[in-house]
């Protein structure tokens, strides 16, 4: 069995947590590739069978933001401290969970993703994926930014605001949960669109058919881009950031029958 073990040094448990993992999958004559914190990149994982990451969810973030479509699965192991996308998320679970991964004992909880890809005076400059969400903000100052959004080339909507949020079903629990916008399982065909700050009264979340494009044209500049919370993108007035379903997904391993809201209830009591 080919695998991956992606080490997130700093979180607390992390470098305790890799000692029980390694030892575990010695056992099975299995011996993981090793990675630290962000060094590596998509042609680290050809051939893999799986990969593991051990941090929270802002390591399978960056992960699946490096895979970009590679359809490897992944198995989160928390050492953070929500770890709302991780399954395993107590020490004494590690040891029976390399066992089930080894047997082949799980299913592939497969999670829709976001392409995003900006527009520069008609040509594409820039495209890439997101499992959370697609970020539009201000660079800087306190100025209000005005963002003009069409939906299947109709002209949808005008928002004055601090950004919008465009959020998969995964990621509802995140940002644009913060951001007053609605929870959404996971399963569902949908995307939302979340004005951060608007400047009016009726400005609202609104939740899309994932079978729908957007397209939102920058009216001013000193405003980025980011995938779940990468690197920003600078973008500059008349720029037009398009939306639609990635055609790649997230394949996240799980072994646990909890459904989406027993999940919920337990990460949102910890909050």
């Amino acid at each position: 069995m080919n695998l991956a073990l992606i080490v997130n040094q700093t979180k607390p448990e992390a470098e305790s947590f890799q000692k029980i993992i390694e030892e575990e999958l010695a056992k099975k004559g299995i011996s993981p590739k090793i990675f630290l914190n962000k060094d590596f990149s998509r042609e680290d994982f050809v051939g893999m069978d799986c990969l593991i990451t051990l941090g929270g969810d802002g390591t399978i973030l960056h992960t699946t933001g490096v895979l970009q479509g590679m359809p490897v699965p992944i198995l989160g192991i928390n050492a953070g401290h929500l770890g709302y996308l991780t399954e395993i998320r107590q020490r004494r679970r590690i040891a029976e969970a390399i066992d089930r991964l080894v047997a082949g004992d799980y299913v592939e909880d497969r999670r829709a993703m976001l392409s995003g890809s900006i527009f520069r005076q008609g040509k594409e400059i820039f495209s890439r994926s997101a499992l959370n969400e697609l970020l539009l903000s201000r660079v800087r100052g306190v100025s209000i930014h005005h963002f003009q959004v069409f939906c299947d080339g109709m002209e949808m909507v005008h928002y004055s605001a601090d950004g919008i949020i465009i959020s998969t079903p995964t990621g509802s629990t995140a940002y644009n949960l913060s951001a007053g916008g609605p929870i959404i399982s996971p399963e569902a065909p949908v995307y939302i669109m979340n004005p951060i700050c608007a400047h009016s009264l009726n400005a609202r979340a609104v939740v899309l058919d994932n079978r729908r494009t957007l397209e939102i044209v920058m009216e001013g500049g000193d405003q980025v881009l980011s995938f779940d919370g990468e690197a920003p993108i600078e973008l500059l007035a008349g720029d037009v950031v398009r939306i639609r379903k990635a055609k790649e997904e997230t394949v996240l391993i799980k072994f646990s029958k909890e459904s989406f809201l027993h999940t919920l209830r337990e990460k949102m009591a910890n909050l």
